[in-house]
């Protein structure tokens, strides 16, 4: 008696699709513009002007005009102390309450005159001087802004992913089976 067993084992499909990034970039980009700065320089030579004049008019050394202004004080001055010296000796001698006579200090007085020594330097005055020329500089163009004449454009990255994701597809192709089957006796017989 024999039992014969046959099996047949299964058979799987499996199909597979990979995974798939694409990726797709556009870099930042930033762009400047410019105007370009310009300067205008102006000069000119220096110039030394000296003016003299007070110092000759302190001397005595005058235009017509000056000196004639400064004589003309001068009498003045000279005629209001001698109206002041004269007006005095008249009270004097008309204040009739001093028993003394005033004439003779007068007189003394007049006779000698005190005269008064001083040392004095020239000139008193100092010279006007005076310097003209020099450096302009002029900046064109230049703006109160805080970008000062430079313009930017600023353009952002861009970046674009498409995703595709991994399939796997399984299916069965051959089912398992097993199969049994009773056989009866069957003998190989050799020689």
């Amino acid at each position: 008696m024999g039992l014969e067993i046959n099996s047949v084992p299964v058979k799987l499909n499996i199909q597979t699709t990979p995974s798939r990034l694409d990726i797709r970039t556009r870099k930042a980009k930033l762009e400047f513009r410019t105007e370009r700065a310009k300067v205008n320089v102006r000069t000119e030579l220096p110039r030394v002007v000296i003016d003299q004049y007070e110092c000759f008019k302190s001397m005595g050394l005058m235009k017509p005009v000056d000196l004639t202004g400064y004589e003309g004080q001068w009498a003045m001055q000279q005629a209001l102390k001698y109206a002041a010296k004269i007006s005095g000796d008249g009270d004097s001698i008309a204040a009739v309450e001093n028993p003394q006579d005033p004439m003779p200090d007068i007189v003394e007085r007049d006779a000698w005159p005190v005269r008064e020594f001083v040392l004095d330097y020239i000139p008193k005055a100092r010279p006007k001087i005076t310097v003209t020329g020099g450096v302009q500089i002029d900046p064109e163009g230049v703006s109160q802004s805080a970008s000062n004449g430079v313009q930017a454009s600023y353009t952002p990255p861009d970046i674009r992913m498409n995703y595709s994701p991994a399939q796997v597809r399984i299916s069965v192709a051959q089912y398992p089976s097993i199969s049994m089957r009773y056989v009866s006796n069957r003998f190989d017989k050799f020689v």
